[in-house]
C-alpha cells in the first residue's frame, strides 16, 4: 500500500511541476499604474484564445499593450476559451526594427 501511495505522490508532483511557462494573470494588472508615455518594443504571446493566437511584436506603451491583451482575454472568455497570455519588453531602437521581428 505504501508503494502505491508513494507512486501516486510522485506522479502528482511531476504533474504539478511542469516546466511550461504559464503566462501572467493579465486581468490582475492595473493599467492606470503602467507606463503610458514611453514607447518600447513589446513581445506578446497569446495561446488558446480561439482567434488571436501567436506571438506579435508591437511598438507601443506598456499601458496600451496591457489594454489590448485584457480585451483579448475578455473576448476569449466570452467564447468559452481559457487564454494564456504573456508579454515582455524586447530590444529594438525604433518602430520599424520592432515590427520587422514579426513573421507575417
Amino acid at each position: 500500500m505504501k508503494k502505491i501511495l508513494f507512486a501516486f505522490f510522485a506522479v502528482a508532483a511531476l504533474a504539478l511541476t511542469g516546466c511550461e511557462k504559464k503566462g501572467i494573470d493579465i486581468m490582475s494588472l492595473d493599467v492606470t499604474q503602467l507606463d503610458n508615455t514611453e514607447f518600447k518594443c513589446w513581445k506578446w504571446t497569446v495561446k488558446n484564445s480561439g482567434f488571436m493566437d501567436g506571438t506579435v511584436y508591437v511598438w507601443d506603451t506598456e499601458a496600451n499593450v496591457v489594454t489590448v491583451l485584457q480585451a483579448t482575454y475578455k473576448t476569449a472568455q466570452l467564447n468559452h476559451y481559457k487564454p494564456v497570455i504573456a508579454y515582455e519588453a524586447t530590444p529594438a531602437d525604433d518602430k520599424e526594427g520592432c515590427e520587422s521581428k514579426n513573421e507575417f
